[in-house]
């Protein structure tokens, strides 16, 4: 079982768990990583290119719920920056201490410059 089948088996309530199977999130979500290209908004300002995988409610869907389809509101993360906003989503919070091998999804950028033709 990973990470987040525990999360949704044992810790998500019923009403969020709803919320999160249903076609208006669903179509939310879609648009946030669109608008967001796909890429983690967090590591971006840190000049970091990593690709989203979450979809995070900078206002918690259960502190305030009319707010839980807001654009604004939301922000494609990493699942690392995720897991720096929910901590006790994690394996430790499950009782679990065996760290999951993660796979990176940076991209190097290389600069350089041309040649110089006069050279030749």
């Amino acid at each position: 079982m990973n990470q987040q089948q525990y999360y949704d088996k044992y810790k998500r309530n019923r009403e969020a768990k709803k919320f999160y199977n249903s076609s208006a999130w669903r179509k939310c979500r879609e648009y946030v990583l669109k608008r967001d290209n796909y890429l983690c908004q967090r590591c971006l300002r840190k000049g970091i290119i990593q690709a989203a995988d979450v979809v995070h409610h900078k206002e918690h869907l259960q502190d305030n719920p009319t707010k839980a389809l807001d654009p604004e509101n939301l922000e494609s993360l990493c699942n690392a920056c995720h897991n720096e906003e929910h901590p006790e989503k994690g394996w430790k919070a499950a009782g679990k201490h065996k760290k999951e091998k993660q796979i990176s999804n940076k991209i190097r950028v290389i600069h350089s410059k041309p040649n110089n033709p006069e050279v030749y």
